[in-house]
């Protein structure tokens, strides 16, 4: 299965991609693949991969993966990985995995200016699965719910 729709004078993409494939999106836009795919989705993009997919999403982007995927995301960003899956978030961002994942996500260090990554695996140090997390104090902490 295959569809794309673009409106080019308003930088809008979407596109779907079956089995095995491999989807890019530019601004504004979204990208979805089947099992074992790639979506890759530009500014304020989301991307959604299947099963052992990987899905990467822009700047305020959102990037989901099914199980044994990496989820990767720019900036302010989400980031969710399925089981044994690696959830990676940039600065501001949040991250979950599954059971036997990890989590890294990207913060700026005020003492040093500098960017550092906060990690850790599900199952070790308190990090639990399917949990949220973001960086305190350069540390990975259960995001609060509102």
């Amino acid at each position: 299965m295959t569809s794309h729709n673009t409106l080019t004078d308003k930088a809008i993409v979407f596109g779907t991609a079956g089995d095995h494939s491999t989807v890019i999106v530019g601004d504004y836009g979204t990208a979805t693949a089947g099992d074992t795919g790639t979506a890759t989705a530009g500014y304020r993009g989301t991307a959604t991969a299947g099963d052992t997919g990987t899905a990467t999403a822009g700047y305020r982007g959102t990037a989901t993966a099914g199980d044994g995927g990496t989820a990767i995301v720019g900036d302010q960003g989400t980031a969710t990985a399925g089981k044994r899956g690696t959830a990676t978030a940039g600065e501001y961002g949040t991250a979950t995995a599954g059971e036997g994942g990890m989590i890294l996500v990207r913060y700026l260090d005020p003492l040093l200016s500098r960017y550092r990554v906060a990690v850790g695996d599900v199952g070790e140090g308190g990090i639990e699965a399917d949990t949220a997390y973001v960086v305190v104090d350069g540390k990975l902490t259960r995001k609060e719910t509102s």
